[in-house]
Parts: C-alpha cells; sequence; structure tokens
C-alpha cells in the first residue's frame, strides 16, 4: 500500500523551493559550508520550535554548547551556529523561526549534516522542557524520540538532552549497516546486525524501524508486529513502523486493528498530502470511507482549490454516504459530496465527465431533491447523448420528480441505447405501470425477458400489475378487468411460478366465471357461456396450487365451482347451437 515517499509539506514556499534548488546545485560540487578536517559525523541542531522566538534559538544553541562539552571533536561535530545561520541568510530563510520537517532535511543535507535534531522548548512554572527526536537525513521519516528533558535552568534541560542524543547515537553504526544489508537483500546478516545494536542501545526506534523492514521482507509477519509495536509505543509518530503495521495486519486480515494504525499514520504527519491520500484510500477499500472524512475535511481545508485532493474528497464522501445506515449524517455526506463536487469541476471543467453527473444525480435523488437530479440528468443527456447510464439516470430523474410521459420517452431512449440494460427495463415498467399502459408494460417486460433481465425481478412486477388489476376488478365486477389481472398474473406465473399468481390467477378467474354465468343467462349469450365455463377451468387448475399459501380461501372456492357448474353446462347446450 505504502511507498517509500517523501515529505512533501502542504505549503511550500519560494524560500523552501530555493534552499531545496541550492541543496541540488551543491551536490557534486565544493561544498558551500567549511568541512571540519575531523573524522566526526556531524550532527545539525536548528532553532526550536517555540512561541518564544528567542527560546528556540537560545535552546537550540545551549544543546550546542552542552553537547560540544560532553563529546570529542573526532567522535562527533556539532554544526556551527554561524554555519548553520549562514546557510540560511544565502536560501532567503529567518535564523530565528524554527523550520519545516522538508526545509530542516534539506538544511542538514546542506551543511553535510547525517543527522539533525527537531524539537520544541517550552517555559514550565519549574524552569524550561525540551522535547526533542534524533532525526537521521537520508530518511526524515526515521527518528529516535529523546526523553523528554526539563530543568530550572536552560541550560540543565539541554544538558539532558546532549546526553540522549548521545545515547541515541549508540545505534546508528549499527543501523547503517543494516540499511545497507536490506538494500543489498542480505536479510539475515541485517537482522544480526540490526540485534546487535538493540543490545547495547534497546529502545533504538531508528534501528528497530530497520529490523521490521528485514523481517518484513522475509515475510515474517508476527516478528515484524512485535517489534514495530514496540517503536510505537514508544514513538507514535514512527511512520515507518505505522506503515509496515498496517501492511502486516493487513496480511493478517485484522481490520480493526489496521483502521486503528491507519488513523494514527494520519495523525503522525498531518502535512503529508501523499501518505494521507493513501491511508484516505485504504480506509475506503476496507468499507470504512466514514473515518476518511475528517481527514479530507482537514486537508481541504489547509489545500483549497486543489483539484486532485477535490476529486478524492468527492469519491471518499459518496462512499460514506452510500455507507451510512443513519439518515441525518447519511444525508450531510450527500450534500458535502454534491458541495465539494460542484467545486470539483469549478476548479477543472475536465471533470465533468458522464460518470460525474451520473454519480451528482444519484446523489441528489439520494436526498429526495428529484427537481434537482432531473436537471442534473438532462444536462448530462444533452452532454453525452450517447452514453447509455446518462440516459437511464435522466428517465430516473424524470419520474423522480413526477414527470411520467417524459421519464417514459426517457426510458426507452436508455433501453434502445442498452438493450442488455435491466435496470431501465425495470424503470420503464415501472413508469408504464404507474400510467397505466398495460399492454405496454406486458411488451416490456417480455421484452426485458428477451434480453436476460432477471426474471424473478420481473414477475414480481407483473404480479404487482396483475393485483393491482384484481383490486380494480373487484371494485368494477367487470369481466375485461378480470381478464386483464389474468393476463398479468398468468405473465407473471410463467416468468417464475408462484402460490400468490396461481392463488389471484384462480380467484379472478372464479369471478370471471360467476359474472359470466349470470350474463349468459341474461343475455342468452353462447359467447358468454363459454367464457363462464373455460374461467371455472381455469380457476380449477390454479386454485389448487394457490391453496399452499391461501389454504381456506382457496378450498372455499374450489367448493363453490362445482355449484355452477351444471347451470354453465347447461347454458352452453340451450345457447351455443
Amino acid at each position: 500500500m505504502f511507498t517509500d515517499l517523501e515529505v512533501i509539506p502542504l505549503k511550500v514556499s519560494l524560500r523552501h523551493s530555493g534552499l531545496v534548488l541550492l541543496v541540488l546545485g551543491t551536490m557534486g560540487s565544493a561544498p558551500l559550508v567549511a568541512q571540519s578536517t575531523k573524522t566526526g559525523d556531524r550532527v545539525m541542531i536548528p532553532v526550536l520550535q517555540s512561541s518564544d522566538k528567542e527560546l528556540g534559538v537560545q535552546a537550540a544553541e545551549a544543546i550546542r554548547s552542552q553537547l560540544q562539552k560532553q563529546t570529542n571533536i573526532r567522535d562527533l561535530v556539532v554544526v556551527p551556529k554561524a554555519d548553520i545561520e549562514n546557510s540560511l541568510r544565502s536560501s532567503g530563510y529567518s535564523t530565528t523561526e524554527a523550520l519545516a520537517p522538508g526545509d530542516a532535511k534539506a538544511l542538514a543535507t546542506l551543511v553535510r549534516a547525517p543527522q539533525y535534531v527537531d524539537g520544541t522548548v517550552t517555559k514550565t512554572p519549574t524552569g524550561y522542557k525540551i522535547d526533542s527526536r534524533l532525526i537521521i537525513s537520508r530518511d526524515m521519516t526515521k527518528a529516535q524520540v529523546l526523553p523528554s528533558a526539563q530543568g530550572s535552568k536552560l541550560d540543565d534541560a539541554a544538558n539532558q538532552v546532549a546526553k540522549s542524543i548521545r545515547d541515541a547515537r549508540r545505534q546508528l553504526g549499527d543501523e547503517e549497516t543494516c540499511h545497507n544489508m536490506v538494500a543489498q537483500g542480505k536479510y539475515p546478516e541485517a537482522i544480526a546486525a540490526a540485534r546487535k545494536g538493540l543490545a547495547g542501545y534497546p529502545n533504538a526506534n531508528i534501528l528497530g524501524d530497520c529490523l521490521a523492514e528485514a523481517y518484513n521482507a522475509q515475510k515474517q509477519t508476527d516478528s515484524v508486529i512485535a517489534v514495530a509495536e514496540r517503536v510505537r509505543a514508544s514513538d507514535p509518530r514512527n511512520v515507518p513502523a505505522l506503515k509496515l503495521l498496517a501492511e502486516a495486519y493487513g496480511t493478517k486480515n485484522d481490520i480493526p486493528k489496521r483502521l486503528e494504525v491507519l488513523g494514527q499514520l494520519a495523525a503522525s504527519d498531518p502535512s503529508n498530502i501523499r501518505l494521507i491520500q493513501d491511508v484516505v484510500a485504504d480506509m475506503a477499500r476496507l468499507g470504512h470511507p466514514e473515518l476518511a472524512v475528517p481527514l479530507m475535511r482537514d486537508l481541504m481545508q489547509n489545500n483549497p482549490g486543489d483539484p486532485q485532493l477535490l476529486n478524492l474528497a468527492w469519491l471518499v464522501y459518496l462512499n460514506a454516504a452510500s455507507t451510512d445506515t443513519v439518515t441525518a449524517t447519511r444525508t450531510n455526506a450527500y450534500q458535502s459530496a454534491i458541495n465539494v463536487g460542484t467545486e470539483m469541476v469549478r476548479v477543472d471543467t475536465a471533470m465533468a465527465t458522464a460518470d460525474y453527473y451520473s454519480r451528482l444525480a444519484a446523489a441528489y435523488l439520494a436526498i429526495n431533491q428529484a427537481q434537482k437530479a432531473s436537471e442534473v440528468a438532462a444536462l448530462a443527456a444533452r452532454k453525452y447523448p450517447n452514453d447509455c447510464n446518462i440516459q437511464l439516470f435522466n428517465a430516473q430523474g424524470l419520474y423522480k420528480a413526477g414527470q411520467l410521459q417524459q421519464a417514459e420517452d426517457a426510458a426507452k431512449k436508455a433501453v434502445a441505447c442498452n438493450p442488455k440494460n435491466a435496470q431501465g427495463y425495470f424503470l420503464l415498467a415501472t413508469i408504464q405501470s404507474a400510467l397505466n399502459k398495460s399492454d405496454d408494460l406486458a411488451i416490456t417486460l417480455q421484452t426485458a425477458r428477451t434480453n436476460g433481465a432477471d426474471p424473478g425481478a420481473l414477475s414480481q412486477l407483473a404480479l404487482k400489475a396483475g393485483s393491482d388489476a384484481y383490486k380494480a376488478a373487484t371494485a368494477s365486477k367487470e369481466i375485461a378487468d378480470y381478464q386483464k389481472a389474468i393476463k398479468f398474473l398468468q405473465l407473471s406465473d410463467q416468468l417464475q411460478s408462484s402460490a400468490d399468481a396461481k392463488f389471484l390467477i384462480g380467484a379472478s378467474a372464479f369471478s370471471v366465471g360467476q359474472t359470466a354465468t349470470i350474463s349468459a343467462n341474461e343475455k342468452r349469450s353462447c359467447d358468454l357461456a363459454r367464457t363462464a365455463r373455460d374461467a371455472f377451468n381455469l380457476a380449477s387448475i390454479n386454485l389448487p396450487a394457490g391453496g399452499q399459501k391461501y389454504p381456506n380461501e382457496a378450498a372455499q372456492l374450489l367448493t363453490a365451482i362445482p355449484q355452477f357448474t351444471p347451470a354453465v353446462d347447461n347454458e352452453v347446450k340451450r345457447f351455443c347451437k
């Protein structure tokens, strides 16, 4: 899921760009900063974060001073304050403000420091507190959290930090070996180097990251989790450990743990857009897009008008809405998606694709704004006349808006565009049923079946049409109305046999027979007599099967049929000569 990405600050200033260019320009050329003739590594202590600018500058210098006192220049060179400030000035940076993470890495590269410190300093009621991390310049995500340092004097706290830096650096030789072995694919050697270093400094997080990477390369998932969880416990912002944990819990299909780690990963570096995008996409894939919504909200607030972020937010909000079971929050999510989508196509008109319009119309339908959905779908239908899905959404929008005749015309276009689109047939049938176009409805259902639509679903549509017609016939008592019901009920039974359809066929046929028997005698009609005979035969065939679900009602009708048979036979003899 995750790749080794450079942290990309949300807002990259021109000064930052200048610093990066200056770093690139000096690679392979004479260094801009005078190098020590000693052999020790260089470590950079830049200005610390603080609400008091002067305190941030003073704390950094205090740590430099204490670290120089505690170390031999042959073992460690502390980059002097003057070298740091000269490099900052040449790049147009303030010498009294703390650097953003990406800027600090660039500066460390510029002054040839393999390690640097990032931290904050605050005044407390009893003195000063410094929280800091030792970071390796080749990968700014790999850092050692140093113990929080407090003292009544700034030098006291700085002295503790300096000692912690010395302790933390004990892992670096073995970490470099481990790193090189991993790069060469020599994983057992990498593991051995890491274990050797951890024996001397058990809390080594930078080395722990490398050990977890080696285990991961060998697919030792349980070992990855054990090591990465130890690192996470001491450093909840450790990006490499969190990435490996997310992958490991994914391998073990532990979704709750994976989601927990993903949330922590996003919080570890909220300025890293690509990292947040990966987290958001993973949350959506895991079926929990709602967890990504607050992440996207913060990203968009910090990066207004970014087309890629708007597109991601559009999809996240839609997915979150579709999975939400609470009406109020689902409506809010759809409305947020609509707002973001509208802004997205305003910023980048190329985003206004057929798929965009389809999703937008569906979002409006989901929050019962049928008129808006209809307007969107109509616009899309004009813009993409050959897109079958757009034609279908247009029909749906018109139907929801109550414009039934226009909806039928649009639905016919949709099924003509794609004769295999079952959803189009269902919509057309629903519209024709609402328009009471029974003949057209019957044709649509049969055509849909021919084109592969689900016979069960079609059967239910026909059953509903037959049931509605039966209810209308019981009110009118007209033979034609009962026969209309029988037509749809028989179609339903042909599509998928059911006790409901068979019982209603039998009940409708009985009513036809009963009415026709009386009318035949009054009108002395052969046709009505034969209609009565055929209807009672149809009822006798279907009622037994319908009785499986409606036993009492079917039994009553079956008992009544023989009472009519003699009269019907007599009418046929008398009137059909």
